[in-house]
């Protein structure tokens, strides 16, 4: 048999919730940001490392065109080359660029638990070299190490100049002593795929930029040979970590060999993934792969997406200078005021109930036991 309750009471006890919850709230204990120190720094490590990229390209006899990269950053492209495999978004690409996503890639870090030491392992393309580098800055300041995998293939406006092929650019970071680390191995990625372009150079082109630069070759065969390609980069991955589970696999851009190619592999939830969604296909990419391990995912794509979250401007030309992105809050709330507000919810009904039984009740609402 249940219990009435004046519904009037109900009412305000409800109120009366609302209200501790926003006692709660606004009493929030915040927390300092752990690795604000952290972001600033790579902030600046992922300028610096753009300014090698420029300048090399400048001193490479190759322009930097103010119309396509009025930022002047050097890390945009060209709209077609043979070594060009899908349509890209140059606002996507120009957004990518700004030095904050170093600072928002330190962040997923952090909040998927990586921490100073960790081994991760990392996915390349050419389509957004900006954010490669802000990765291998946010491992630099992090103190990671980092195993990399990347493909030359570079959707349009990445880096899909084949005389300055991202490969390129990694070397040439490393010569600089900006970042310790270069690729694992590459691979052709979605050259195969196109056929090496309009004219049919890419391939070569691709396989140039992959000797040039001292890298050993994956061989893959596109979306022919998915199921075996994926698992030949596992392989690779798990070889240079000796069998250990990585920390986390950060994947940049969306090639077929991280993401698969079915219709789910478009549905994959962009920024950190601390749980991928499980499919069955066997041509499942790497990030599912990686998400039955139990490892942890950060997913860079949809870019303007992630811009909105972290308070990125979209396409700002110049650069917000000496900020950084807002970062979710972060603290705990007071447990005194929480048992508080409780005592003084159960203490109203309590006096309600006492009432009610003496005097009786008008219409009421019926609480179950």
């Amino acid at each position: 048999m249940g219990k009435s309750y004046d519904t009037r009471a109900l009412a305000v006890l409800a109120v009366f919730a609302l209200a501790v919850l926003a006692l709660l709230e606004a009493a929030r204990l915040r927390q300092p940001d752990p690795l604000r120190e952290e972001k600033a720094v790579a902030v600046a490590l992922m300028q610096r490392a753009s300014d090698a990229v420029r300048d090399a390209k400048l001193r490479a006899g190759i322009p930097v065109d103010r119309r396509l990269d009025p930022n002047g950053t050097g890390l945009i492209g060209v709209e077609y080359t043979d070594i060009t495999t899908t349509l890209g978004s140059l606002v996507a690409k120009r957004t990518s660029a700004n030095p904050a996503f170093a600072a928002v890639v330190v962040d997923m870090l952090g909040r998927a638990g990586v921490r100073r030491g960790d081994a991760v392992t990392v996915g390349f393309s050419g389509s957004f070299p900006a954010l490669n580098i802000a990765v291998l800055s946010a491992a630099k300041v992090l103190g990671l190490h980092p195993v990399v995998l990347s493909s030359v293939g570079a959707s349009t406006y990445g880096a899909n100049q084949p005389e300055m092929t991202w490969l390129d650019m990694e070397r040439i970071l490393a010569e600089e002593g900006i970042f310790p680390w270069r690729s694992t191995a590459a691979s052709l990625g979605g050259i195969t795929d196109t056929g090496g372009g309009l004219d049919g150079t890419g391939i070569a082109a691709g396989l140039g930029a992959i000797r040039r630069n001292g890298v050993p070759l994956i061989e893959e065969n596109g979306s022919a040979t998915l199921e075996a390609d994926v698992r030949k980069r596992m392989a690779l991955y798990d070889r240079s970590l000796g069998g250990a589970r990585p920390a986390a696999f950060i994947n940049v851009g969306g090639p077929a060999i991280s993401i698969g190619d079915g219709l789910e592999a478009h549905r994959i939830p962009t920024g950190l993934l601390k749980k991928v969604p499980r499919v069955r296909r066997q041509e499942r990419g790497i990030i599912y792969l990686m998400g039955e391990r139990g490892v942890p995912v950060i997913h860079l794509l949809e870019i303007k997406s992630i811009a909105a979250r972290y308070g990125i401007p979209v396409d700002a030309s110049p650069f917000p200078a000496g900020t950084l992105p807002a970062f979710p809050v972060t603290g705990r709330y007071s447990s005194p005021l929480a048992a508080a507000g409780l005592a003084a919810m159960i203490a109203f009904l309590a006096l309600r109930r006492k009432s009610g039984a003496g005097a009786g009740e008008g219409p009421s609402a019926v609480v179950p036991d």
